[in-house]
């Protein structure tokens, strides 16, 4: 049942007051240029904007949705992604480079996980993006429902980081057409659609930057649609696959879905990924093993997972404690070796286990 009250002419001036501020901060940032240069006054923008936002927010939980206020959550809510491609190329991360650089080599019928970006063997191949491309001497890190995504983007317009940009931008509103729907299904107002569509975050990072998590969100929620709304088992089980076959972390919605999908779904699951894995992995190899060069379905993962780790919060001081390492900065392999590392990663693994099992316990008395 809706509890929220009911909306008056002031309450539409205030959502519509709040949305321009966090335009101005958008019109703010493309003015900057280069905001990796920039991180001072970004990161200003980004606060002020995140200050209107979470108002806006606020709001949103306690105000009944109407017609005209949905008109404008959702206007401006392209205004926000629209603004920001005009920032193109991206700036905060150049990730979009090895997407078109992928999408090259599926289009030329060449395996993504065959060859680094800097095999000679790929020399025919070379164009003034190439040498953009992020750790250039592995092949891709990305799975193979993204891969999908590259070469698709690349066939309608080759060589193009704002075509990549658009096309996060689409799949970004397709998963707010998504939380839009199951909102009003379960009875909460639609206004709240503006907590995910106007979350400056979710707009940098896919209007700006085209990251490829638009398409793992925006097949999460259609899973989630396509159970709740649809009433479909095996097309929500398919289109998590997908997600999970985007990134990984699809995954951890498994003990969520398995208890609404049945076993019968769970296996499905696991065997679409699992055939759509070993047809990748045909010509390249697994990677799973042998010389960390990179090549092979998840040779450039096994690098990640093995050297680097980004923004590790309490994983990082777990690190350190198990090595005994200073900080600041991150713990070194070559100097601690691998033990504590495996050991921090077992650690946090096994906890992820149990919260997990928790989850699944949880929504099996749910049901």
């Amino acid at each position: 049942m809706r509890t929220a009250r009911t909306e008056g002419p002031r309450t539409l001036w205030v959502f519509a007051g709040l949305g321009l501020g966090i335009e101005a901060c958008y019109a703010g940032m493309v003015g900057l240029g280069n905001l990796r240069q920039q991180t001072v006054a970004f990161l200003c923008l980004c606060g002020l904007a995140f200050l209107f936002y979470g108002i806006a927010v606020w709001g949103s939980l306690h105000w009944a949705e109407r017609r005209r206020t949905l008109i404008l959550i959702w206007g401006l809510a392209l205004v926000f992604r629209v603004t920001l491609l005009f920032t193109t190329p991206p700036t905060l991360s150049d990730d979009v480079y090895r997407y078109i650089w992928d999408g090259r080599l599926a289009n030329h019928g060449i395996s993504p996980y065959a060859l680094p970006v800097d095999s000679p063997l790929l020399n025919n191949l070379d164009s003034p993006l190439r040498a953009l491309v992020n750790n250039n001497w592995m092949a891709s890190p990305y799975l193979p429902t993204a891969q999908g995504l590259f070469a698709l983007v690349y066939c309608l317009l080759p060589d193009s980081a704002l075509a990549f940009q658009i096309a996060a931008m689409l799949l970004d509103l397709l998963t707010g057409l998504f939380v839009f729907d199951l909102l009003r299904r379960l009875g909460l107002p639609g206004t709240r659609v503006l907590i995910y569509l106007w979350n400056p975050l979710v707009v940098i990072e896919f209007a700006h930057g085209a990251h490829i998590d638009s398409l793992m969100l925006c097949l999460m929620m259609a899973a989630l649609w396509a159970l709740i709304v649809a009433r479909s088992r095996i097309f929500s089980a398919i289109l998590l696959a997908a997600a999970t076959l985007t990134k990984g972390l699809p995954v951890l919605l498994l003990p969520v879905m398995a208890g609404r999908w049945g076993w019968r779904y769970v296996l499905s699951y696991a065997a679409l990924i699992g055939l759509v894995l070993a047809l990748f992995s045909l010509g390249p190899g697994w990677g799973l093993a042998g010389p960390l060069d990179g090549t092979g379905l998840f040779g450039a993962l096994r690098i990640y997972g093995t050297y680097w780790n980004y923004n590790g919060g309490v994983y990082h001081w777990l690190e350190v404690a198990l090595s005994g390492y200073p900080t600041p900065g991150p713990v070194p392999i070559e100097v601690v070796g691998l033990a504590p590392i495996r050991a921090a990663k077992l650690i946090v693994a096994g906890a992820l286990g149990l919260v997990l099992v928790a989850v699944w316990w949880r929504c099996r008395r749910c049901d």
